[in-house]
């Protein structure tokens, strides 16, 4: 099938980035795929971070044909008649937040009116964690001018339901990110972090407030008591980090979280993982997470909260253990159990059977089988 990508490439950094490429090689195993890239991802002002782009080595050719700029629609119109040129039979973009339904819904539609070509998108979230006046509306106006869609959670599954009742879509959970590197020994791990045997938690992603570590800090002087246990928050902060330095000054936690508050390189990421007894994300709200696809890369269990598709993901008491949102006291429990009470040889043998269900070969298959049946209805 002759495919075209649009999205977010290298030189981007981030997981938006990471599931593009990563799919896009694995579609071009098979199929003739091509891909228009970002120009411009966010405008500064608008970008909470310290850079949207990676400072890393050369870039695949295949990334280079940089265009598309959400705040420049004449760039939407010269994606479009790209695409109009290339004539592929499938056009494939993600999507994780309203910001970007301008541009992709404008171009779908363009496609929709005037080409044969048929649109798929991959969605991420419909509602955002921190919505705005007007995402209902674009929300609409992006899946009215979809043909199809791939969602990677139920909760995402039944907004794009109630917003386009009969929509062509599949469900596949978000694949393995296996593209950092191999697992290594956890001594030489911890040791080039300067730790010692102690338990260890790994906070690891971006830090704003619906990722809930205020509540993990809330929660940790009772591990730290029970456990002596240590924390590492892994990721940049994408709001102001002074409450949460005025936390664990007041908690007294100083010696007992390790705060790498800069954005990880890919080359460092499984020096984390590897380090780590376990991935604790104490969301407040998600829809899934591209963490707990890297941690079951490293057969690493997870701590989640109950929302959004996390518990379809991590099985409570299978691949790692689930607990209600905002409860640093249930929090803490469920941390102290995970050490002294659970399974931990039984949760890696469930991790090691479900990764079979989070290949990139059945999320490919997934979206040719969905293209193939709409094109043929």
């Amino acid at each position: 099938m002759k495919i075209a990508m649009l999205g977010v490439f290298p030189p981007f950094r981030g997981g938006i980035q990471h599931f593009n490429t990563l799919l896009y090689h694995h579609l071009k195993v098979d199929h003739q795929v091509s891909v228009i890239n970002f120009a411009r991802q966010y405008p500064n002002l608008l970008f909470p971070g310290t850079s949207q782009f990676d400072s890393g080595g050369p870039v695949d050719p295949a990334f280079h044909y940089r265009l598309l700029d959400p705040v420049n629609p004449a760039t939407w119109l010269r994606a479009y008649q790209r695409l109009k040129f290339l004539a592929p039979g499938l056009v494939i973009f993600k999507y994780w937040m309203p910001f970007f339904a301008p541009t992709l819904g404008t171009i779908a539609y363009l496609l929709r009116k005037n080409t044969h070509s048929k649109s798929l998108c991959i969605i991420d979230n419909l509602a955002p964690h921190e919505p705005r006046p007007g995402d209902r509306w674009l929300n609409r106006f992006l899946v009215s001018n979809t043909d199809m869609f791939v969602c990677m959670s139920a909760a995402v599954e039944a907004e794009l339901r109630q917003l386009k009742p009969g929509a062509r879509l599949r469900r596949n959970p978000h694949p393995l990110y296996e593209n950092f590197g191999r697992r290594l020994p956890r001594q030489t791990a911890r040791r080039r972090l300067g730790l010692g045997e102690e338990p260890l938690l790994l906070y690891f992603g971006y830090i704003r407030r619906y990722k809930g570590v205020l509540t993990l800090l809330d929660a940790l002087p009772q591990v730290v008591e029970q456990l002596g246990a240590r924390a590492i928050i892994a990721g940049e902060f994408y709001e102001d980090k002074e409450p949460y330095l005025a936390k664990i000054e007041a908690l007294d936690l100083a010696s007992h979280v390790i705060l790498a508050d800069r954005f990880i390189p890919d080359e460092e990421v499984n020096l984390f993982f590897s380090a780590a007894d376990v991935v604790v994300l104490p969301y407040l709200s998600a829809t899934q997470s591209g963490i707990v696809s890297i941690a079951l890369n490293y057969d690493l269990p997870c701590i989640v909260t109950n929302v959004g598709g996390l518990p379809e993901i991590v099985h409570h008491k299978k691949s790692g253990l689930v607990v209600p949102p905002d409860d640093p006291q249930a929090l803490a429990e469920v941390i102290v159990g995970y050490f002294r009470e659970s399974d931990r040889k039984a949760l890696a043998r469930h991790i090691a059977n479900e990764k079979q269900r989070y290949s990139w070969q059945a999320f490919v298959g997934t979206i040719i089988d969905l293209a193939a049946a709409t094109v043929k209805d």
